[in-house]
């Protein structure tokens, strides 16, 4: 990230914004989506970009919903503000680190869980790639359990190809976290070029 200004950092959460808002409403059909994030201005202008292409693809009848949890210890509301939406997006990352965004993942999900929140989930990039996910589903058996079953999804991206990737996840039974690509879309030139630095 030190390679971005953060006029730079606005731009990327932008572009990928757009990408994964529109392949979420258009692709995956999804009638309502929550997100969930922690306190940074990377990740709010990365969730307010995927909202704003959420709608605009939908042509605005959609239904965004934002929770906010700066630690776990506001994990529990931010799942019960989600309730009754039909997909959350888990998008920590951003500006905090790797400890920081694992933590609030495995917490959310331990609430989400406990609150029965009834969604299918989608990982950001910063939790799928550093297999938080799977981290999570091992160090956890009520994260395990709730998972098991649930439709599950992920994007991550390959820089040589020039393509976002999208996956389909899923916990199995014996709490094995397996991932099939679904879905390529092209980066343009920009795009890739500020993911690279971003790295």
């Amino acid at each position: 990230m030190a390679d971005l200004s953060l006029a730079e950092q606005y731009t990327l959460r932008a572009l990928t914004g757009r990408i994964v808002g529109e392949v979420l409403a258009d692709i995956y059909g999804i009638p309502s989506l929550g997100l969930v994030t922690n306190k940074t201005r990377i990740c709010a202008s990365l969730t307010g970009a995927i909202e704003a292409a959420f709608l605009a693809d939908r042509g605005g009848l959609g239904r965004v919903v934002s929770a906010v949890s700066e630690g776990p210890e506001d994990t529990g509301a931010a799942a019960r503000d989600l309730i009754g939406v039909n997909t959350v997006m888990l998008a920590y990352g951003g500006e905090a680190g790797g400890e920081t965004n694992y933590a609030l993942t495995k917490a959310f999900l331990e609430a989400a869980a406990d609150v029965n929140l009834d969604v299918d989930i989608f990982f950001h990039v910063r939790i799928w790639a550093p297999g938080f996910v799977e981290k999570a589903v091992s160090e956890s058996e009520k994260v395990a359990d709730y998972l098991k079953g649930r439709a599950l999804g992920a994007f991550g991206f390959d820089l040589e190809r020039g393509v976002f990737i999208f996956y389909a996840v899923e916990v199995t039974g014996e709490g094995e976290v397996v991932s099939e690509p679904i879905l390529e879309t092209p980066l343009g030139v920009e795009h890739a070029n500020l993911l690279r630095r971003s790295l």
